[in-house]
């Protein structure tokens, strides 16, 4: 592992940590987390034939960009929370595929991405508060599993071509699945236990 490869994973986890511990209760710094990583591994993804330097500034910037955006974005956060949480959806859905299927192509991916993101933000406002928390938590676990593949990538034997394969092999997915749920029984408890305490 690099030095490049320990900085921008260490990057990706702690915004992924961020967001799966506060994004309930601190939603607007969460939406600018969820950016920044969404930016980030996007660039990655994109650039993945430069040069690890390159790479590294271009990914700042774009997360830096992605993360003012939608910081700014707070007024429409349930409608972007539930894109994102759709989004994710969608990878996880793609991932089953190559796991228990073949490799979906990529028209494939991005068919199932745009319906995921749609879909997720048209139902988020029904579904409230829950649909922060649900979009929080997805969005912790996929960071911080593509965080553990930036630094164990040979191992793992995983790309940055395509943001589905990310979760396209167990071990990946059962990672995933562990820190959603944590941080979705985190989050829904620290809310229960707010809503019980009396306004004065």
């Amino acid at each position: 592992m690099s030095i490049t490869d320990f900085f921008w994973g260490l990057l990706v986890i702690c915004s992924g940590v961020f967001i799966g511990v506060y994004g309930s209760m601190l939603f607007r710094f969460a939406l600018a987390a969820m950016g920044f990583g969404l930016g980030f591994l996007g660039a990655l993804t994109l650039l993945s034939d430069q040069p690890a330097t390159t790479r590294l500034l271009i990914a700042l910037a774009a997360g830096g960009i992605v993360a003012i955006a939608l910081y700014t974005l707070v007024r429409f956060g349930i409608y972007v929370a539930g894109a994102i949480f759709g989004l994710v959806l969608s990878f996880v859905v793609s991932s089953l595929l190559a796991i228990f299927s073949s490799q979906p192509s990529r028209w494939l991916v991005t068919i199932l991405a745009l319906i995921g993101a749609g879909a997720g933000g048209f139902l988020a406002p029904r579904f409230a508060s829950l649909a922060i928390i649900l979009a929080t938590s997805a969005a912790s676990a996929y960071l911080i599993v593509n965080g553990i593949q930036i630094w164990y990538a040979k191992d793992l034997e995983v790309t940055y071509d395509n943001p589905a394969t990310a979760l396209s092999n167990r071990l990946s997915l059962i990672v995933f699945l562990i820190v959603f749920a944590m941080a979705f029984l985190n989050q829904f408890a620290m809310r229960t236990m707010r809503s019980r305490i009396p306004v004065r």
